[in-house]
């Protein structure tokens, strides 16, 4: 099968970015062709694909203010649109598999992609179709309770960025699309990696007839996801992004206050973000995968602090691959992945966070069976399961 891969990312950035290039390796893997269609960023993976991607439009610190007003303005993007048809017709794929384009390369590609009569799918990696600012929350400001006057409000409260521009902008781009309906005219199946990603989609209008739920996946080989009975260095580990979202400070001043074990952070910092200092706390910078994956392997435990209604918690998935327990709070879509005093713990407070936290720090047996209790659990995310039902989903529209 020729399959056509985009996402508006083409290197490691985040969650929806590791899935993105994971299902590209298991596609090629599998004897499939693969094409793939993105942004060009110097910070790109070398792809042979690259003259067909749009220009460069970003956020960035550094970028100069004329790049950063092109992406504000990249709401229907004609580059994207010439670039995508061209890449159509030279490639010719059976089916478009579709990522994040918002943005970045915006949704007018999908005409193009449907003009040819060649199937849609899309994962879902957040919540862009049915809130402005993607996450639903920010800043402790939900996008749900926002009942009258939603683009007032959006704006003056400055739900996206902290920025009144910004969430003007996204506010127009999110009206847009609505009222040009480009997604729900094109996606013939919407992949949620979770229930309860579902559930919210279902809840804003998304039709439940054209959503899939499923998870993503970990590698089959778990050479690497070794269960180290015997710990040297006491830490816990957080990787993603550290922001006050993220709910971040909260999980630092929680190590603060507990000197004898130390948090080891990983990620790319948020704008406007001041990591708080402490004595076992360390900020190891922006790592990749297989460093990431040492630094699991080594730690006694994976924690996450967010509250964010995720639509799949990665982040729990790497930690029982590696064969380590998981403490996050209990919501969301971590109970889909680890089961409360199992495969880790689920709290319901920071202060039951803490407590449990220190619980698994001074428990070297409870580790131990919970760590062999994640590993088995890991394996019901293999992926030979996810490239079945991938493929079944693709077959599913390109027979029509």
């Amino acid at each position: 099968m020729k399959i056509l891969e985009i996402n508006k990312f083409n290197y490691l950035r985040r969650g929806a970015e590791k899935h993105y290039l994971d299902v590209i390796a298991l596609l090629k893997a599998n004897g499939h062709e693969v094409a793939v269609f993105s942004m060009d960023n110097p910070k790109n993976d070398f792809s042979p694909w690259k003259k067909y991607f749009v220009s460069y439009a970003g956020f960035e610190k550094n970028d100069p203010w004329y790049v950063k007003l092109k992406g504000l303005l990249r709401i229907y993007s004609f580059e994207a649109k010439k670039k995508i048809s061209k890449l159509l017709d030279d490639f010719q794929p059976d089916v478009v598999h579709i990522h994040n384009i918002y943005h970045h390369i915006s949704p007018s590609i999908l005409g193009e992609i449907k003009k040819r009569k060649i199937p849609i799918v899309m994962t879902i990696h957040d919540y862009n179709l049915i809130c402005p600012n993607y996450s639903l929350v920010t800043d402790g400001k939900n996008w749900e309770d926002l009942r009258e006057d939603k683009f007032f409000n959006f704006v003056r409260r400055k739900y996206f960025k902290n920025s009144y521009v910004q969430s003007f902008l996204v506010y127009a781009e999110y009206v847009f699309n609505n009222t040009f309906k480009f997604y729900e005219k094109t996606v013939d199946m919407y992949v949620s990696p979770s229930h309860f990603a579902k559930n919210k989609l279902v809840k804003h209008g998304v039709d439940q007839k054209k959503i899939v739920v499923l998870p993503h996946f970990v590698k089959t080989d778990y050479a690497g996801a070794k269960c180290d009975l015997k710990n040297r260095a006491k830490y816990a580990f957080y990787f993603g992004s550290i922001s006050k979202d993220k709910n971040v400070k909260q999980l630092i001043e929680i190590f603060k206050n507990l000197p004898e074990l130390n948090l080891y952070l990983a990620g790319t910092i948020d704008k406007g973000f001041a990591m708080p200092k402490g004595k076992n706390i360390k900020y190891l910078g922006f790592l990749n995968q297989a460093e990431i994956e040492k630094y699991i392997q080594n730690s006694l435990f994976v924690v996450s602090p967010s509250r964010l209604p995720e639509t799949f918690g990665l982040i729990a998935l790497e930690a029982i691959k590696n064969g380590k327990p998981f403490i996050g709070f209990a919501g969301g879509s971590f109970s889909e992945i680890i089961e409360d005093n199992k495969h880790g713990y689920l709290c319901g407070s920071e202060e039951e966070m803490k407590e449990k936290i220190i619980r698994l720090a001074t428990d070297e047996g409870l580790r131990i069976l919970f760590s062999r209790q994640a590993l088995e659990r890991a394996e019901d995310f293999n992926s030979n399961s996810y490239y079945e039902e991938i493929i079944d989903t693709f077959q599913r529209y390109v027979q029509k």
